[in-house]
């Protein structure tokens, strides 16, 4: 048998202890290690799970994200095509257009109120634009003539004011030049008194003449208060003055001197012969003093049933024979 070394067994056996110590202090460790790690797991897998379920309701969000979306994009278009539709504007215009709203619901019952309105304007003419440019041009010309006009107006009332000037001071001098010859022509016929023209009012384009007469021996009176006579007399001595300041070549009278009594159809003769040869008178008379007091007499005559003769004498010859 050989010999056992003792020494050497123990030593081993030591050593193998201390390792044995040494190893089971390095399994605790690991243990506590494992253990650590264990934990960690745990709270990685615990994090890892509430990331999961966060990044599941982002997925949902997400998805109910999107879905609005393509809702309100869906609506951008609806609402797009009814600006271009209905406003005939694009989206870009109407922005720039768009001002700050400060209470929808308010501009929403304007907007309902304006289509109202629209609607009862009725079917939409095609032809308006076309009709406006000719209606326009139609305006245009028409205010044109109406500017014409105005301007014809304006030169007529010039003209009218002109022209009535003119007459206002050709009638004055001419009126006061026949009442000067009234006065004088009245007291020749009538043997004396004395009469005038007088104007009703002070506008001398519209106003009337009042004959104010004075036969010899009354009283001042009115034409209505005289008797026939006198006022043929008064109308026929107005008349005769009007003829010495305007004089006319012809004149013809028609029985004026028949309300006259026999003298004064013989003033009214004899006053004939007084005018100057460049007024002719035609009178037409059945008075002998009329006749008297004419150049040359003209009749008619039947001296046989049914046939009408002209006879005409000429009283200044017969006046030169007798001479």
């Amino acid at each position: 048998m050989k010999k056992v070394d003792t020494e050497l067994l123990a030593k081993q056996e030591a050593e193998a202890k201390s390792q044995k110590e040494e190893i089971q202090q390095g399994l605790i460790r690991k243990q506590f290690e494992l253990d650590d790690i264990e934990g960690q797991l745990e709270d990685i897998a615990s994090h890892l799970e509430q990331a999961r379920q966060q990044n599941e309701e982002w997925i949902r969000k997400q998805t109910r994200a999107e879905a609005t979306k393509e809702k309100i994009t869906d609506r951008l278009r609806y609402l797009q095509g009814q600006l271009t539709e209905e406003y005939q504007i694009s989206y870009t215009e109407a922005l720039e257009q768009a001002n700050q709203l400060e209470d929808l619901a308010i501009a929403e019952q304007k907007v309902k109120d304006l289509e109202k309105s629209i609607r009862s304007l009725g079917p939409v003419n095609l032809d308006a634009i076309e009709q406006f440019d000719e209606v326009h041009e139609r305006l245009e010309f028409l205010n044109t003539q109406r500017d014409d006009i105005l301007s014809a107006k304006n030169l007529l009332l010039e003209t009218i004011t002109e022209m009535n000037d003119e007459v206002k001071e050709r009638f004055k001098s001419t009126f006061e030049a026949i009442r000067e010859s009234f006065k004088v022509t009245f007291k020749q016929m009538f043997g004396g008194g004395q009469a005038d023209l007088i104007l009703t009012e002070g506008d001398l384009l519209t106003a009337g003449v009042e004959i104010s007469v004075q036969p010899p021996g009354k009283k001042i009176q009115s034409l209505n208060l005289m008797s026939g006579g006198e006022k043929a007399l008064s109308a026929l001595a107005l008349l005769f003055s009007i003829i010495r300041v305007k004089t006319i070549p012809f004149v013809i009278l028609d029985e004026v001197e028949a309300a006259l009594d026999e003298a004064n159809v013989k003033r009214f003769g004899d006053y004939l012969n007084r005018f100057d040869k460049d007024s002719q008178f035609i009178v037409v008379t059945h008075r002998k003093g009329t006749m008297a007091a004419a150049d040359s007499i003209y009749g008619v005559t039947m001296q046989e049933s049914g046939v009408s003769k002209i006879v005409s004498v000429k009283l200044k010859d017969l006046e030169n024979m007798d001479a």
